[in-house]
C-alpha cells in the first residue's frame, strides 16, 4: 500500500474553530514515518495550536523555512526555546534583509530575535535531499527580479534596495510512488516556474499535488481584492490542468477573492487551507 502524506495546518490567516489564526503559515507534514515542520508563522501561535491538537514539535525529523519573511519565521523563536537541538533548513539568503512597498516601504525579514540565532539554521545553496525522497529545490529561473519589482518586493544589497529575485525561496518536494507533491508556501516566483523547476530536478515525474500560497491577495480602498487579472488566473489554471495536478490546497497569500476565482475555474481540484485543517494526499489515479 502506498503511504499517504498527512498534513496538519498549524497556522494560517483563517481558522476553522477555536484555534488561533494570524497572517502566516505553518504546516506539520507526516510521510512514511517521517515528521516535518514547514514554516512557523508570525508568532508562537502555531506552537499553542500544536499543543491543543496534541502534536509535539520538539523532536521532528526535519524543520524547514520556505523563505525569509517574518510571517513564516517569527514563530521559530518559541520553537528554538522548546527544542534546543532543532536545526532549520533554509536557503543561504534567507537571513538577508527583505522589504515590501505595500503601504509604504517596510521591512518583512526574518525577525532579529530569530535571525540572531543563525547557528540554528542549516543554510543550503543547492538541491538537497534532507530525508529519503524528500527534497529542497531552489529557484533557477532567470529574470525573477522582474516579478519581484512587479509585486513590490525588494531586498537590501549593501546600501542599495533592489527588486527581490527570490533566491531565498525554496520548494519542499516529496517524491512518492504516485507522483510528486510540491509545497511552496508563497510561490513568489510563480507556480509555472516552480513546477518547471521541480520537474527538472526530479526527472520530469508527474506532479499530483500542489500545496501552499499563491500571491494573489491585494488591497484596494480598504478591502481585500484579487491582485491577479482574469487573464493571469486563467493562465495559472491552465498550468494546473496541463500538468494534470489533481489536488491543490491553497491559502495564506492567496486570499479569499483569489481562492474563489480559482475554485470557480478548477472546481473540486482546489481546497482551502485554514488553521486546524487536517488532510491526506494520495493519488486519484490508483
Amino acid at each position: 500500500m502506498n503511504p499517504e502524506i498527512h498534513i496538519t495546518v498549524l497556522i494560517e490567516n483563517t481558522s476553522n474553530g477555536a484555534l488561533a489564526c494570524e497572517h502566516g503559515l505553518s504546516l506539520f507534514i507526516q510521510y512514511a514515518g517521517k515528521r516535518i515542520l514547514l514554516d512557523a508563522g508570525s508568532t508562537d501561535a502555531f506552537c499553542r495550536n500544536a499543543d491543543a491538537m496534541g502534536i509535539s514539535l520538539t523532536d521532528l525529523d526535519a524543520y524547514v523555512l520556505s523563505h525569509g519573511h517574518y510571517d513564516h519565521s517569527g514563530g521559530f523563536e518559541e520553537l528554538f526555546r522548546r527544542a534546543p537541538a532543532a536545526k532549520v533548513y533554509a536557503r543561504k539568503e534567507a537571513l538577508d534583509v527583505y522589504l515590501s512597498a505595500a503601504g509604504g516601504m517596510h521591512e518583512i525579514s526574518v525577525p532579529p530575535n530569530v535571525a540572531f540565532q543563525s547557528d540554528r539554521f542549516l543554510l543550503v545553496n543547492d538541491i538537497r535531499e534532507i530525508l529519503p525522497g524528500i527534497l529542497l529545490v531552489p529557484h533557477n529561473t532567470k529574470g525573477l527580479a522582474q516579478i519581484g519589482e512587479k509585486s513590490g518586493l525588494y531586498k537590501k544589497q549593501g546600501d542599495q534596495i533592489i527588486p527581490d529575485d527570490f533566491a531565498h525561496e525554496q520548494s519542499l518536494v516529496i517524491e512518492t510512488s504516485y507522483g510528486l507533491v510540491i509545497f511552496n508556501s508563497c510561490s513568489h516566483a510563480g507556480a509555472k516556474n516552480i513546477i518547471r523547476e521541480v520537474k527538472d530536478a526530479c526527472g520530469q515525474k508527474q506532479i499530483c499535488a500542489y500545496v501552499g500560497g499563491l500571491p494573489m491577495k491585494g488591497q484596494k480602498d480598504g478591502r481585500e481584492i484579487c491582485a491577479f487579472s482574469d487573464e493571469e488566473i486563467d493562465s495559472l489554471c491552465e498550468v494546473f490542468r496541463h500538468e494534470g495536478i489533481e489536488q491543490i490546497y491553497t491559502g495564506h497569500c492567496t486570499g479569499t477573492p483569489g481562492y474563489e476565482k480559482l475554485h470557480s475555474r478548477l472546481g473540486n481540484r482546489v481546497h482551502r487551507l485554514t488553521t486546524g485543517l487536517q488532510f491526506s494526499l494520495s493519488s486519484l489515479r490508483v
